[in-house]
């Protein structure tokens, strides 16, 4: 397949950095500062459930942000987009990291949140204008590690930062990466959506139809497939650190080596089902191993925590093996979103973006509130997020058997 302009696609080897680069933009926009929340506290006399709203307000913004950007990308091409979004988000950053005003912070955070998305959403659009059968599928299981990955070792590097820098040349750091993701883009990408494959009519007629779209039930069960991952990743997110470091009392260090197992395991079976698994037995059959070992892996999180505590080993093995299920659904969502035509890609990229990052916004401070407690509302999370992978799984087989054309 070709690039807009006619010109043969660059090499893969060479845009899978830049691409990771940008798509590893929103999870440090979003986590890099969950480290630095004890001494933002501090340092702004605030509470910690104000400073946890640091976190959540740039996630509700990145969820928000699709909605413009994917439809943007959809009407004017992929470039423009990413360049207008990382001048926004510097300038957030600046703000963010110089204001001792909580109010203004959470602005600048939800302006933050929602510039970065544009590099996401537009990277997988591209990556549906460049590629197609095993390719893509081979790109979007890249994608989909990568995207997983990056929000369980994000914490454990802030950490590790924490030695070095305060939390507000943290925000400076995101917006540097951020940055030079975008020039790179720019330098090494081409336009990859011509003119005639636009949407037609425009930027309103876009979003028009971006909101449209949740209008169609294959896009609404995907958008809750992605939904239920994402919000097992989110959950995770707010609930090892504190049951590690507190519970277990766990260093930096150790927090950090726990986490890169975490995303090893998670980059394999991503990997695995991307390269072996898709491409042999299809996406609605990966979908539905996916809900299988997340249930599987919610009942033992759920009985194990009945049980009482329990070493760290087992503990951190059971909530790696419960996060490897969602690293087999997030390709076969990816590939199952992007059969439609390449004018809808960054759009429905979007929706599914902007309903998954709500959900998971929403998860986040629940988890948290819990962590020291009891591994009982995780379980119960990742049980609801299996069970509703299955019915998805399940309305794809369903519709696959029927010929269901426009579902």
């Amino acid at each position: 397949m070709t690039v807009g302009t006619g010109a043969p696609p660059p090499s893969a080897r060479l845009l899978l950095p830049v691409f990771a680069m940008l798509v590893g933009f929103g999870p440090l926009t979003i986590d890099l500062v969950l480290p630095f929340l004890p001494t933002l506290t501090t340092d702004l006399h605030i509470t910690a459930a104000t400073a946890q709203l640091v976190v959540t307000g740039a996630t509700f913004g990145f969820a928000a942000g699709q909605l413009l950007a994917g439809p943007l990308s959809d009407a004017i091409g992929r470039r423009w987009p990413l360049g207008v979004a990382a001048v926004l988000h510097i300038a957030a950053s600046v703000v963010a990291a110089t204001t001792s005003d909580t109010a203004i912070l959470l602005i600048a955070r939800f302006v933050q949140g929602g510039a970065c998305t544009a590099a996401g959403v537009v990277v997988v659009a591209i990556v549906r204008d460049l590629y197609s059968g095993k390719r893509l599928v081979t790109m979007l299981a890249n994608l989909a590690v990568i995207i997983s990955v990056f929000p369980l070792l994000v914490p454990s590097l802030g950490a590790q930062l924490t030695k070095i820098i305060d939390w507000r040349a943290s925000f400076i750091l995101v917006a540097v990466w951020g940055a030079l993701a975008t020039a790179a883009a720019l330098v090494v990408l081409p336009e990859t959506l011509p003119p005639e494959s636009r949407h037609k009519g425009g930027v309103l007629p876009s979003l028009r139809n971006s909101f449209g779209l949740l209008r169609r039930p294959r896009v609404l069960a995907l958008a809750a497939a992605s939904a239920a991952g994402w919000s097992v990743g989110f959950g995770y997110l707010a609930t090892a650190p504190f049951l590690y470091t507190q519970v277990y009392e766990v260093n930096a260090d150790g927090y950090g080596l726990l986490f890169l197992g975490t995303s090893l395991v998670t980059i394999t079976v991503g990997q695995l089902t991307g390269r072996m698994l898709i491409p042999r037995r299809g996406a609605r059959f990966a979908l539905t191993a996916s809900a299988i070992v997340t249930g599987v892996g919610a009942v033992i999180v759920v009985v194990l925590a009945l049980l009482g505590t329990q070493p760290l080993f087992v503990v951190a093995g059971i909530l790696t093996f419960a996060l490897a299920g969602r690293s087999i659904g997030a390709p076969a969502v990816q590939y199952l979103s992007l059969s439609g035509p390449a004018s809808e890609a960054g759009s429905v990229t979007a929706i599914l973006g902007a309903v998954s990052f709500t959900a998971a916004g929403l998860v986040m401070p629940v988890m948290g509130a819990y962590a020291e407690v009891s591994l009982v509302p995780f379980g119960i999370l990742v049980f609801v997020a299996a069970v509703i992978e299955g019915v998805v799984a399940l309305l794809f087989w369903q519709r696959s058997r029927r010929n269901s054309i426009g579902w």
